[in-house]
């Protein structure tokens, strides 16, 4: 519990910054945390299917997430970091682009596995009537009928993690289910390779590698 208060004060301060910054300047900031379990959280899509945090060891699971104003750019985002750790799926339909295989890393044993990164978008809706799920679900199942969206209609991630409003939120958990990295803020090309530097090395590190 002391060490998830320790990290939970930090992700407080990134986000907290990350608000700041999006009213004066478009920077944002990525941060490596001390590893710490990820909080048992649990979501639906808009299909109604269950997602869990700790539901992707041995993977590394990238949650991008926000309010209705940074969705564009959280999806900008997603298909950026997508594409950075699955190139096949270049100019692929979405349905398609999903199913790409990761990118190989080099010194892997030939048939060892190769571990993959899962951009999830997170859609932050807070807590709602049921009846306003189903509405939404339905417009989400529109606007995004290939691509699973998480829905938070309990406010977890804000609770949880923090969340900066208006701007792209992304925490990195790693291969065991530990939290990694957060950002917050709006993000230029330098704020995603830093990200894209941290997950491979989470790759690397779950393929065992150091």
């Amino acid at each position: 519990m002391r060490v998830r208060k320790a990290w939970s004060v930090v992700l407080a301060l990134v986000f907290a910054w990350g608000a700041s910054a999006s009213a004066q300047s478009p920077e944002a900031r990525v941060v490596s945390l001390k590893p710490a379990p990820a909080p048992a959280l649990a979501f639906e899509d808009q299909f109604e299917r269950p997602h869990k945090l700790t539901g992707f060891q041995g993977d590394i699971l990238v949650l991008i997430y926000g309010d209705r104003e940074s969705a564009e750019q959280n999806k900008l985002i997603g298909e950026s970091l997508h594409l950075s750790f699955h190139p096949q799926a270049r100019n692929l339909p979405a349905s398609q682009a999903r199913k790409a295989p990761p990118l190989a890393i080099a010194e892997l044993p030939a048939g060892a596995r190769c571990p993959d990164v899962h951009a999830v978008p997170v859609a932050v809706i807070g807590k709602v009537p049921s009846l306003v799920r189903g509405i939404l679900r339905g417009e989400f199942r529109k606007a995004s009928p290939d691509c699973p969206v998480w829905l938070d209609c309990e406010d977890s991630m804000r609770q949880s993690f923090g969340m900066a409003a208006g701007v792209p939120n992304l925490v990195v958990i790693d291969a065991r289910s530990q939290v990694r990295i957060a950002a917050g803020g709006r993000m230029g090309r330098e704020h995603i390779q830093e990200l894209v530097n941290g997950i491979e090395s989470l790759r690397r590190e779950a393929a065992g590698f150091r």
